[in-house]
C-alpha cells in the first residue's frame, strides 16, 4: 500500500501546476487500507452523475421510473450527443442513463433530475452517507452558479461511493454490478486508464470543468483491485494537467499490482 510520503513525493514530482490542487483517495479492496491525502470540498461536475444514476436505479426497483420507458428530449445543453438531437426526439430512460454516464451527457442529466427529482437524489445521497456531496444546481446553468449554487463533492465521498458499489451496498448486488457496468464503458480515459495495461477493466467516472478535472473509480489488478480517486481544482494548463494527473495514477497502479 502507498504511503503518505512516498504520495507527497510523487505529487511533488507530477503536479506541476503551480496553482493545481490535487486531492487523492485509495483503497485497497482485499485489505481495506486506505489512503486519503489533501482531501477537501470541490465543484464535482460530472462526478454528480454517479449518484444520479443510483437513484435512476433505486427508483427502478419502487416502479417511480422506468428504464423502458420513452421521454421525448428536451431543453438539451451542450456536452454530449443528445445536444444535436432534434427537441422531441424519443428516448428510453435506459438511454438516458448511459448516455449520461458514457458520454457524461448533460442534457440527460438534466431531465434526470426533472423525472427522479432533486430532492430524491439528495436524500439518496444522505441515506448513502456522503456527507460532502451535494446535488445544487443543474448541468450548464451558469445563472445558477453566478448565485453561488454549486454541486460539490470530495475525493473521500467518491471513494466510499465506490466501495458500496464493489460490495454491492449501494442498492443490490444485481443493481450494483449492473451500474458497475455501464462505468465499465466511460468514454473519457484520459486520466486513470490513460497510461495503464490495455486489458485491465477500470470502471469509473470523470468530471470536467473551467480549471477542473476528476477521475474516481475502481481498477481491477487481477487479486488486487483498488479504488482509486484523482480531483484536481486550479488546473491552468489542462493538456499538462491530464498527464501529470494520468502520470501519478500509473505510479499508484504500479505500487498496487505488485504480487503480495
Amino acid at each position: 500500500m502507498i504511503d503518505e510520503e512516498w504520495l507527497q513525493q510523487r505529487l511533488c514530482e507530477r503536479i506541476t501546476g503551480k496553482f493545481m490542487r490535487c486531492s487523492v483517495y485509495c483503497r485497497d479492496l482485499t485489505t481495506g487500507q486506505e489512503l486519503v491525502w489533501n482531501d477537501g470540498v470541490m465543484p464535482s461536475a460530472s462526478l454528480i452523475k454517479v449518484p444520479i444514476m443510483i437513484e435512476a436505479f433505486c427508483q427502478a426497483q419502487g416502479g417511480q421510473f422506468d428504464f423502458d420507458g420513452e421521454f421525448a428530449v428536451y431543453d438539451a445543453v451542450d456536452g454530449g450527443s443528445f445536444y444535436d438531437l432534434p427537441a422531441g426526439t424519443v428516448v428510453t430512460g435506459k438511454d438516458l442513463v448511459q448516455h449520461m454516464i458514457v458520454e457524461s451527457d448533460n442534457t440527460c442529466a438534466n431531465m434526470l433530475m426533472d423525472v427522479l427529482g432533486m430532492d430524491c437524489i439528495n436524500e439518496k445521497i444522505q441515506q448513502l452517507g456522503l456527507e460532502h456531496t451535494f446535488l445544487k444546481r443543474k448541468m450548464m446553468d451558469y445563472d445558477a452558479v453566478t448565485r453561488g449554487f454549486q454541486n460539490l463533492t470530495t475525493a473521500a465521498d467518491m471513494g466510499k461511493l465506490f466501495q458500496l458499489l464493489y460490495e454491492g451496498r449501494c442498492l443490490d448486488r444485481r443493481s450494483d454490478e449492473a451500474m458497475l457496468d455501464i462505468l465499465r464503458w466511460q468514454e473519457d480515459n484520459t486520466i486513470i486508464p490513460a497510461q495503464l495495461p490495455h486489458p485491465i477493466r477500470i470502471d469509473h467516472k470523470t468530471g470536467e470543468l473551467e480549471g477542473i478535472n476528476h477521475d474516481c473509480g475502481i481498477v481491477y489488478v487481477p487479486n488486487k483491485p483498488f479504488i482509486l480517486c484523482l480531483l484536481a481544482q486550479g488546473v491552468s494548463d489542462e493538456p499538462q494537467g491530464l498527464y501529470d494527473m494520468s502520470c501519478l495514477a500509473k505510479d499508484i497502479y504500479d505500487i498496487m499490482a505488485v504480487p503480495r
